[in-house]
């Protein structure tokens, strides 16, 4: 089974890596692709263009196996939409899909293009939030009837589908407020704690994110 998790990684940080890590590790995942989307719908356009955004993310997983940078949406260009990610992956290999999710987003998938048919493509996993609980509308809690499952281990009885909530690592670690304190000038110091290896030093070498 491949794990998908994509984002804009705009810069990636310690706390995406904890999450694909982890959610294919609990999941039986043979490996996850780290997707960076060419641009993310709904979202301005990255501060960092797509060769820098890869490049930081190649650096951050370097040293993890598991995780497997993918550019197919980078390829792709345009807005990078999930359904469409998931189609083409499923042309490529016909291995089991399994899309992690952060809670907010999994809440947020009646607004996604095409958002029922991922549920005929991959299986998902959530990252719950501590304190949050996970409270559908009504639309998604139709569309989520006989799909949640307990264990990791009840994917293998369907090719796609199922969901299932984990409880993950918890890094408070956003994009944005990184490249908010970077704008300042004053943020190398404390974004360096927030992200993997060599890539502050790439932020700083390539002056990334500066007013």
């Amino acid at each position: 089974m491949i794990g998908i998790y994509g984002g804009s990684f705009d810069p990636v940080h310690l706390g995406h890596i904890a999450t694909a890590r982890e959610a294919g590790e609990i999941s039986g995942c043979d490996r996850v692709l780290m997707i960076p989307a060419a641009r993310s719908p709904g979202k301005k356009s990255p501060g960092a263009g797509a060769e820098d955004r890869l490049a930081m993310l190649n650096l951050a997983i370097a040293e993890i196996p598991l995780l497997q940078v993918d550019t197919c949406e980078l390829d792709r260009q345009g807005s990078s939409y999930t359904v469409e990610t998931l189609e083409f992956l499923k042309q490529r290999s016909a291995e089991k899909l399994l899309l992690i999710v952060g809670g907010d987003a999994f809440l947020s998938l009646p607004s996604w293009l095409r958002w029922r048919e991922i549920f005929n493509l991959a299986h998902i996993v959530v990252a719950k939030r501590p304190g949050v609980a996970l409270e559908p509308g009504d639309e998604l809690s139709e569309q989520l009837k006989g799909r949640w499952i307990d264990q990791p281990s009840s994917f293998q009885a369907n090719a796609a589908g199922n969901v299932l909530a984990v409880s993950l690592s918890q890094h408070p670690i956003s994009s944005t407020n990184i490249r908010q304190q970077l704008k300042t000038g004053h943020g190398q110091q404390q974004i360096g704690p927030k992200l993997p290896n060599g890539v502050a030093r790439y932020i700083a070498t390539h002056q990334l994110y500066l007013e």
